[in-house]
């Protein structure tokens, strides 16, 4: 006992912790619950960011497809420049190199130019018979060439003409109620 050899100094009565400083041992729970508030936050917020009302407008009918746009934004519209989502279901279904399985819904996203009477085409998606997602292609690109902007000219008739015509004609439509 006189030199330290003693019970007491073999097995303490606090267990030794090692290296760890005092705030982070004593906050440690609360710092815990600050970073779940926090994500559970942030992905409340995503959530709700990515869930926009969406507003599906009839353009066309025919056969067994039927071709609808989305008009949410397009009361943003400016200039003579026209983003539109549209939507091609077929009642038969159809399939495409490079896509597995048969293609029942089309979901474009059109990059507009009226005043040129041009299209390009941002984004396009496949879907099955039951809406899962069988092919996605990004075609956004970055540049200030418009013959890269808008690849193809509008041709009376086509579907692409159709959506115009149903852009224009809904953006005067919600324009007159402002």
């Amino acid at each position: 006992m006189v030199e330290c050899g003693g019970l007491e100094n073999r097995c303490p009565a606090l267990r030794d912790r090692g290296f760890e400083s005092p705030p982070f041992r004593n906050n440690y729970h609360t710092n815990m619950k600050k970073y779940i508030l926090f994500f559970l936050f942030l992905i409340c917020a995503l959530s709700k960011a990515q869930n926009v009302n969406e507003n599906w407008v009839s353009v066309s009918i025919e056969n067994d497809k039927s071709l609808y746009i989305n008009v949410t934004s397009l009361s943003e519209f400016r200039d003579n420049e026209i983003y539109v989502w549209s939507l091609e279901e077929d009642n038969t279904p159809f399939t495409m190199e490079g896509v597995n399985g048969d293609i029942y819904k089309v979901k474009t996203y059109y990059h507009i130019n009226k005043d040129l009477f041009r299209y390009g085409i941002l984004q396009i998606i496949y879907y099955d018979k039951n809406n899962n997602v069988l092919k996605f292609y990004d075609y956004n690109r970055n540049t200030k060439n418009l013959n890269f902007i808008y690849n193809y000219p509008i041709i009376i008739n086509t579907d692409v003409y159709k959506i115009l015509a149903k852009c224009l004609e809904y953006i005067k439509t919600d324009k007159s109620k402002n």
